[in-house]
């Protein structure tokens, strides 16, 4: 039975991130966003709510502004952030986000090197609140995909993101909780031979199908377990 999707102040609204261009080639996380805005109506009869949709871009200097934007316009309960990990061979949801910033490939305005904390005077890290991420992690798993729970979100802008998420889940109306998933190289990028995917001798990579399957066990696992 297909769930009824409720937009009222009591409903379930989620937004789903994603990163632009990265690292000499195409996004992964951008690639798998548009198939999700595609699929829109299913995602929102899965989850029971609206879901909503923000690509940001690979800067470092905005992402705090460019967060706040998607935050204020989606006013979300639950945020899943996503974006690319070349080289990681599993489905990554990310625990923990770090107070520090150090870009070691070029953010897509060429800012590299160690640029300071997240937040001067901020905690050193931030614990995601998604609910059950174990369980979640195991839901998965029983349905054949790659995956596990991280608490190395890199010290990028994936982890930047997380980490300004988990702050304003602290005070937002209405509150929310976030997670950041970590995506494989997909097999075009690979193939493509992209710089993201050179760097490895091995590259693990996973279909875009796969990837937006995840995304809908995750709608419902979550779903399930905020019922």
């Amino acid at each position: 039975m297909r769930k009824t999707t409720s937009s009222g102040p009591g409903a379930r609204r989620l937004l789903i991130t994603a990163f632009g261009r990265f690292d000499g080639g195409w996004n992964c996380s951008e690639a798998l966003l548009s198939r999700l805005r595609a699929e829109r109506d299913e995602l929102q009869s899965l989850w029971g709510g609206p879901v909503a949709f923000a690509l940001l871009p690979v800067r470092a200097a905005t992402a705090e502004a460019e967060l706040a934007r998607a935050l204020a316009t989606a006013r979300p309960t639950h945020v899943l952030l996503t974006g690319q990990a070349a080289g990681r061979d599993a489905l990554s949801f990310e625990r923990v986000a770090r107070n520090r910033v150090h870009i070691a490939v070029a953010d897509a305005y060429g800012r590299v090197g160690t640029i300071g904390p997240v937040r001067a005077g901020g905690p050193t890290e931030r614990l995601s609140n998604w609910p059950d991420l174990p369980g979640l992690v195991g839901a998965l798993a029983d349905a054949g995909l790659p995956a596990r729970l991280s608490d190395d979100a890199g010290s990028h802008l994936c982890n930047q993101t997380l980490y300004l998420a988990l702050e304003a889940a602290e005070t937002a109306k209405p509150p929310f909780v976030s997670t950041f998933l970590h995506l494989p190289l997909l097999p075009e990028q690979v193939a493509e031979r992209l710089p993201a995917a050179a760097r490895h001798a091995q590259c693990f990579a996973m279909p875009i199908e796969e990837m937006a399957r995840a995304v809908r066990l995750v709608l419902v696992h979550t779903g399930q377990t905020t019922a």
